[in-house]
């Protein structure tokens, strides 16, 4: 194993750095997590950190910038063409209420065409309508129903140019037929969530081979937060819960089919809120099982929650994680091991310090047992060594984001960490072998629009082409990378 340095064509990249104060959200509830956070790195000055990039065991093959576009999301590969999302929200902190928002014509889920994978080439885009961000995209064969051989993208939308209570914005689920990539054909317009939440925030799906159906499985956060003047006294006004699942058998006809909240199906939080954002009713995204019978809910504090589908319109509750008091909880996503029965979680935690009670450091993998679904037990963990919170570092969010098992290998995108490689073959010892973290890169957002992204690596997503091995990796200021394991 070799530790390999990017060649200057890569690393050239001057950053500079704005002085402002810092401000807090006046509607700070608008915001997701996460965007609360970089909001608020972006009103901060950095100095030191890594600003170039490093690697050991992986080598670039190829990039895109994606137009400079900047605000990139999470990315999926389909038949040699990657998918990367784009996402943004509302700035609260002044009182202009001045909107992160992607706008015509560089919003949408950018398609590049990586069939060379060395010089990979943007052909079109997945236009979600203005005033809405699509930052989660997933792409799968259509097995079923009128479209069956056809290639669809889901793509989850959320408002992020104007108020949620806006029932004017359409939120919630769109799907486009990319059977022809350069040339996306819409199928209808956004599926609704409904009022008022900011919309479908992730996704996943699997198809049902015992039902001949295929569903997606979404999240819909904060729709049990209360939400004074509702009918429902929920942000959602159908007083439904995080957790959505949506059949799409017929991608130009989806319609939900079931939904399950913590307040609502759990009569109450399943975890107390802990750490430094204490939040236990907080449904971020969701896992599917292989077959599609189980759901994985990412409940932040009240852990991961499995859900059992076996009939896809009554989720029942078989049991969710607990975290230690000293632990920070935020459960953030997952992905599952059906062979082994183990759940990958990630646990997005910016805290770094959050007292004397809470561990220190930020959100890392944990690996879970899941062989008996109403007692979970976690078996291993992994940190990278900025995550633990005791080097002196510079600028960087070094916070775990998105889980991908291949095979025993667990590749997680990493924020500032860039792209780790876990060998979890032991999974109570799992081991790094490989990692690439891009160059920092200058925040592209014009400075009308001051910088809601901090101007290091910010890797949002990665995803593993099981036919080539090669890895994907979406930077929220960079663009797409396309990476090669050497080892």
């Amino acid at each position: 194993m070799r530790t390999v340095g990017i060649g200057s064509a890569l690393v050239a990249v001057v950053l500079a750095f704005a002085t402002t104060a810092a401000t807090a959200p006046k509607n700070k509830d608008e915001l997701l997590k996460d965007e609360q956070h970089f909001l608020a790195q972006s009103n901060r000055t950095y100095t030191g950190g890594q600003k170039a990039a490093r690697a050991r065991n992986m080598e670039v093959v190829g990039r895109n910038n994606l137009g400079g576009r900047g605000f990139n999301a999470d990315v999926w590969v389909h038949e040699g063409f990657a998918y990367v999302g784009h996402w943004g929200f509302t700035d609260w902190a002044s009182g202009s209420k001045t909107r992160f928002c992607p706008s015509p014509p560089k919003n949408g889920v950018a398609v590049v065409d990586a069939t060379d994978p060395s010089d990979p080439v943007m052909v079109s885009r997945l236009v979600n309508p203005t005033g809405t961000s699509a930052e989660d995209v997933t792409v799968f064969e259509a097995l079923y129903g009128p479209l069956a051989g056809h290639d669809i993208a889901a793509v989850g939308i959320q408002v992020c140019g104007g108020s949620r209570l806006d029932p004017s914005f359409k939120r919630g689920l769109k799907l486009f037929d990319v059977t022809n990539p350069t040339s996306p054909v819409s199928l209808g317009p956004v599926f609704s969530t409904g009022c008022c939440t900011r919309g479908l925030h992730e996704l996943e799906f699997e198809h049902r081979d015992d039902l001949g159906r295929t569903f997606i499985y979404a999240s819909v956060p904060a729709s049990e937060y209360e939400e004074e003047g509702s009918p429902s006294g929920f942000r959602d006004r159908q007083g439904r819960g995080d957790f959505r699942l949506i059949d799409v058998t017929n991608p130009a006809a989806p319609f939900a089919v079931s939904d399950w909240g913590v307040i609502h199906d759990a009569g109450g939080p399943l975890n107390p809120g802990q750490g430094c954002d204490p939040d236990p009713i907080f449904g971020h995204s969701v896992e599917p099982s292989g077959d599609g019978r189980l759901a994985f809910v990412a409940y932040w504090d009240s852990g991961f929650v499995a859900l059992d589908l076996s009939n896809p319109a009554n989720p029942v509750l078989r049991g969710h994680t607990v975290y230690e008091a000293d632990e920070d909880g935020d459960g953030h996503s997952s992905m599952y091991d059906d062979a082994r029965e183990l759940l990958f979680s990630a646990d997005e935690d910016f805290g770094k310090n959050c007292g004397p009670d809470i561990e220190p450091g930020y959100g890392y993998l944990r690996i879970w047992d899941y062989s008996n679904l109403g007692a979970p037990v976690q078996i291993g963990e992994y940190r990278t060594p900025n995550s633990g919170g005791r080097l002196p570092l510079g600028s960087g969010d070094y916070t775990i984001h998105n889980p991908m098992i291949m095979g025993t290998d667990v590749y997680i995108s990493w924020y500032s960490d860039g792209v780790r490689v876990v060998d979890a073959s032991d999974p109570t010892s799992p081991e790094e072998v490989a990692f690439f973290v891009p160059p920092a890169g200058q925040n592209p957002v014009k400075p009308s629009q001051r910088g809601t992204l901090s101007q290091t690596p910010q890797v949002w997503g990665v995803f593993v082409d099981e036919e080539t091995g090669l890895v994907y990796a979406s930077d929220m200021n960079t663009g797409l990378w396309i990476l090669r394991r050497t080892d």
